[in-house]
């Protein structure tokens, strides 16, 4: 079984794959200072991890710490993945393609192996990205806005009258106190500037074109957007899954495999050669004519001597046909 990890800007989500497909995905919200006490907390109890496929876009410190608890519980060493300029029928649009964050490059594959249409992908989360991805696979760009979390917090660390307190009031369209007016102005701001995004694709692909959601404030944003935005949760983990099942298709050769194989091939090739060194024991057995026995002409025949042969051996042409059909070709490298 194996672990998926995407690490993002304030939360971790994760879930497990394995021969029977993948889990639903479970998250925590993580800790500016660190995650190893979240990890012991949600991931302790998981046994039989064979690897951990990691997608971070949180920096270094949180992959070190990530990888310092996986190798301490299961001696394992994450694998973190990276943006990459063609993968899984997708073509990466940015000139440096590790530029593109990871979480939008996984989405996108997610999305293209899902449908063989042109996509709009919407994430939602503490950045609010959009990108597209044509029918073909090629990634025609995207943008990137703040998402609800960070206009709220803006909005409340730049003005002072905006600072009252809001864990127990709820929010109403037409506002009659500070939390509300906050909550529906980001919500309407957010929702008309992804309206407007979704009706200029929709002219520039003649209504060809599917519109996916997803990311934490995904569910908040939906009721005010049109029917034909799809909800399609944990993509990132999703994309991830497909850089797994990659790993399990390649094939894997152990050194006993190898040393094996050596001494098959050496004792082949001893049972083939004739060494030239050693001269063949003279047979006192009295010749016989080729009517009479012709498993002798042929075996002698075989031996080199210093006498030339008077025609060629059909069965040494058979054994060199043969060998030649034995053979493996080498594939061409389109076939690889």
């Amino acid at each position: 079984m194996k672990l998926l990890v995407d690490i993002g800007n304030s939360r971790v989500k994760w879930t497990c794959v394995d021969k029977d497909g993948i889990a639903e995905g479970q998250s925590f919200q993580r800790s500016k200072t660190g995650i190893k006490a979240s990890l012991n907390k949600a991931w302790k109890a998981l046994t039989d991890i064979s690897a951990v496929y990691v997608a971070n876009v949180a920096g270094d410190k949180l992959a070190e710490q990530l990888t310092d608890w996986t190798e301490k519980q299961w001696q394992l060493t994450p694998k973190f993945v990276s943006t990459e300029k063609k993968r899984f029928g997708v073509t990466n649009a940015y000139e440096d393609p590790e530029k593109l964050g990871i979480d939008r490059w996984l989405s996108l594959i997610a999305a293209r192996q899902h449908a063989r249409q042109a996509q709009c992908i919407i994430d939602c989360g503490t950045a609010i990205t959009i990108d597209i991805v044509t029918k073909t696979g090629v990634h025609k760009g995207g943008m990137i806005l703040p998402g609800l979390g960070l206009m709220r917090s803006s909005l409340a660390a730049n003005a002072n009258a905006l600072t009252e307190e809001t864990d127990e009031q709820e929010f109403a369209t037409l506002a009659t106190n500070t939390f509300s007016a906050i909550q529906a102005g980001t919500l309407y701001s957010v929702t008309a500037t992804l309206e407007r995004i979704i009706n200029d694709l929709k002219d520039n692909f003649d209504d060809h074109i599917r519109f996916i959601i997803t990311g934490g404030d995904a569910e908040q944003l939906l009721p005010l957007l049109s029917d034909e935005v799809t909800f399609y949760p944990d993509i990132v983990l999703k994309g991830l899954a497909f850089y797994a099942r990659q790993d399990d298709k390649k094939p894997r050769h152990s050194n006993k495999d190898k040393q094996v194989q050596q001494q098959d091939e050496s004792a082949s090739t001893a049972d083939t050669t004739v060494t030239a060194d050693k001269k063949p024991r003279r047979s006192n057995t009295p010749k016989q004519t080729p009517e009479k026995n012709e498993s002798a002409e042929i075996a002698d025949s075989t031996v080199t001597t210093d006498k030339k042969p008077r025609r060629r051996s059909k069965s040494k042409q058979a054994q060199k046909n043969a060998a030649a059909d034995n053979q493996d070709p080498t594939l061409p490298e389109k076939a690889i």
